[in-house]
């Protein structure tokens, strides 16, 4: 017989609201049980871009990797010979952080440069809406425009207004009654506006990006400025998606001056996209949290990491908290309510890891409690998890001590619970005249058998 064996075991995988994924493992023996509580915590960054041509494709869709946090709860029992029978509840939990951001603006669309337009007239604004002229190629984008962009309009006969930009014109033809309009348009590029864009370094320029540069109003002076503050040889999405969004220069120069020198393309839309501030990194700043990569305040903002909630560790004691535990903290819910429960329970000082395992375990103060009202005092957190694990409770201590067994080490109690010790089978055996005031003799006992 070998001198040891791998049970396998039953894994069940649990989704809990937050995108938190906890492998559990149902073990079916043990007498020497290693710990590695993992759990896997995706926080979804998914900034919403406003469209330069809204509900439509052209869209600005930026695709951003979601932060990853990788904590690991799974109780991998170990067979060891009966003999040598020892339990290690040690944990070793690997936290992984990778909110690298990815940010890509894709913008494909029809030909839309000619078609139908409906018009509702708002105020001082106008909403047009663009339509597909044939059945085969079905598309709508919609847009608003000053009124004061069209200053003869048709009203109750038909008639002809245009629009005129930088990258070209649109003919509009059809007429209002009262404050609803409708008729053809046709779109006619700037030529002289579309050869200059090639020539200022804007590259994967497109078969009908005239009509998105017409649509988001892009001008010489936006290039020049976007050139002026370092960015050259963007991509025309890209172009196209900063001008919807409006980032200008004094956006981007606030941030120069914060320390963001050379923001990526991709990041300075996932900034913009997010509502990203100066105002927002200076705040986390005077918690603690200084020069942090762009990435990283990405995943702070898309996961509503504030000072407010930063500070609140601070105030309850709990300081210095790394960034990668701050974003599995706020993955997982993790407040200064629930740091401050085990504070007021004596455990003041868990390591941050600790506390996530704590978290993804559902392991509460009250249910430290109800241990030490057994008598088992200052338990290690360490030594907490396994038994959070392996779903061990008061009442399962309970059945045992009706049975005698009054003084059961702490870390015994992972061995019988993974070996499938129990009051009832130990109340068996007894019944079957094994009987012992050993509790390792019944590990044994069910080690051979199984």
């Amino acid at each position: 017989m070998n001198n040891s064996k791998k049970i396998s075991a039953l894994w069940k995988y649990i989704f809990l609201p937050g995108c938190l994924l906890i492998a559990v493992c149902t073990p079916a023996a043990n007498a020497q049980v290693v710990v590695n509580p993992v759990v896997t915590v995706n926080p979804v960054v998914n900034p919403v871009i406003a469209n330069p041509v809204v509900n439509v494709h052209p869209v600005v869709n930026p695709i951003i990797a979601n932060p990853v946090v990788t904590v690991n709860p799974v109780v991998n029992p170990v067979i060891v010979p009966p003999v040598n029978f020892s339990v290690n509840p040690d944990i070793n939990i690997n936290i992984d952080v990778n909110p690298d951001v990815n940010v890509d603006v894709n913008i494909v669309g029809p030909d839309m440069t000619e078609g139908s337009w409906f018009a509702t007239i708002k105020g001082d604004k106008i909403r047009i809406e663009f339509r597909s002229g044939d059945d085969d190629h079905n598309w709508e984008n919609n847009d608003d425009f000053p009124l004061s962009d069209f200053p003869k309009l048709p009203k109750g006969e038909k008639g002809e207004f245009s629009l005129k930009r930088e990258a070209g014109t649109i003919v509009f033809t059809g007429k209002f009654e009262d404050d609803m309009g409708y008729g053809h348009y046709k779109f006619t590029e700037d030529k002289a506006f579309s050869d200059y864009v090639k020539t200022t370094g804007i590259t994967d320029i497109r078969e009908h990006d005239a009509f998105n540069f017409f649509m988001v109003n892009l001008k010489k002076g936006y290039i020049e400025m976007l050139q002026t503050n370092g960015y050259k040889d963007i991509a025309a999405h890209n172009v196209i998606a900063m001008c919807a969004m409006k980032i200008d220069g004094a956006y981007i120069q606030a941030f120069k001056a914060t320390g963001y020198a050379d923001l990526p393309v991709h990041q300075l839309i996932a900034f913009k996209s997010m509502n990203i501030t100066p105002e927002y990194i200076k705040d986390i700043e005077t918690l603690g949290y200084k020069d942090i990569a762009a990435h990283d305040v990405v995943a702070f903002k898309s996961m509503k990491i504030t000072g407010e909630y930063l500070k609140s560790f601070k105030d309850v004691g709990y300081a210095d908290i790394s960034i990668h535990d701050i974003v599995a903290f706020k993955s997982m819910n993790i407040d200064a309510g629930y740091v401050k429960g085990f504070a007021d329970a004596g455990y003041k000082d868990i390591r941050a890891h600790d506390l996530i395992a704590f978290k993804s375990m559902n392991i509460t103060p009250d249910y430290i409690k109800s241990f030490e009202a057994l008598g088992y005092k200052d338990i290690p957190a360490h030594s907490i998890i396994p038994l959070k694990s392996l779903n061990i409770t008061p009442q399962y201590i309970n059945g045992f001590k009706k049975l005698g067994f009054t003084d059961i080490p702490l870390n015994e109690l992972p061995a019988l619970k993974s070996t499938g010790v129990t009051p009832e089978y130990v109340a068996s055996m007894q019944e079957k005249g094994f009987k012992s005031t050993n509790l390792r003799k019944y590990i044994e006992l069910k080690n051979a058998f199984n």
